[in-house]
């Protein structure tokens, strides 16, 4: 399942992507068979691919850039599935450039549900094979692709163990992606977090606020608290 859960305002899209814009200079080759030529950077923790999910390292730490990111993360995971405790992304990916990402699943690290802000300038076409009916890895069917359009600013969640992927993105585009450890992953990362030094400081600059549109849908529903302020500059 992929579920458009809100869409920024484009005043919060250029604030978000200005601040990005100022960071450029940390971003690094992709190292995935899947994103060769993309740019990218991990959020808090980097999953060493490969590892099959056993193996991490420290990341990019912004503390209030990572506020951000995980009360989108908690929103997402609010409305797509209501009746779970709402948790926090224990690592994120911002990525760039007009490089298209191969059809792929995440790695075993993922946890089924995934959160991605696509900053991009104009519709992105992304690829999704439902294999995997809802949030979870059962039962799996035989179903084609679809393709899905989605606009800056939009917010997604769908299930990262569904092959998925970006179709000749706009070169200044930009995503953020968040996900939590797997549980069958879980006793890894909990290991490398035990004996983990602890992660350099790289707080640069904090963000003027930045909130998303929910859909009347949604606030219907009853979700009509917007969650404490997220600081973006």
């Amino acid at each position: 399942m992929v579920k458009l859960v809100s869409i920024l305002p484009l005043a919060k899209q250029h604030k978000l992507r200005n601040y990005l814009n100022k960071h450029r200079a940390l971003l690094e080759s992709d190292t995935s068979s899947y994103g060769v030529g993309r740019q990218r950077y991990w959020l808090e923790h980097q999953p060493i691919l490969g590892s099959c999910g056993k193996q991490y390292q420290p990341a990019i730490q912004h503390p209030q850039f990572w506020q951000f990111c995980q009360t989108i993360y908690r929103r997402a995971m609010r409305v797509a599935l209501p009746d779970q405790a709402t948790l926090k992304p224990d690592l994120g990916l911002v990525a760039y450039g007009g490089v298209g990402i191969r059809q792929h699943r995440d790695d075993p690290y993922a946890a089924c549900p995934a959160v991605s802000i696509n900053l991009s300038t104009a519709t992105t076409q992304w690829g999704y094979t439902a294999t995997y009916v809802g949030y979870e890895k059962r039962r799996p069917r035989q179903i084609s692709e679809e393709i899905h359009h989605l606009p800056p600013g939009a917010i997604i969640i769908f299930n990262s163990q569904n092959p998925h992927r970006v179709i000749n993105p706009d070169r200044e585009r930009w995503s953020i992606n968040l996900w939590r450890i797997s549980s069958s992953c879980r006793p890894y990362f909990q290991s490398y977090l035990d004996g983990a030094p602890m992660a350099r400081d790289n707080a640069v600059s904090f963000f003027a606020q930045v909130e998303e549109k929910y859909y009347g849908q949604e606030r219907a529903k009853g979700y009509t608290g917007r969650g404490a302020a997220v600081d973006i500059s």
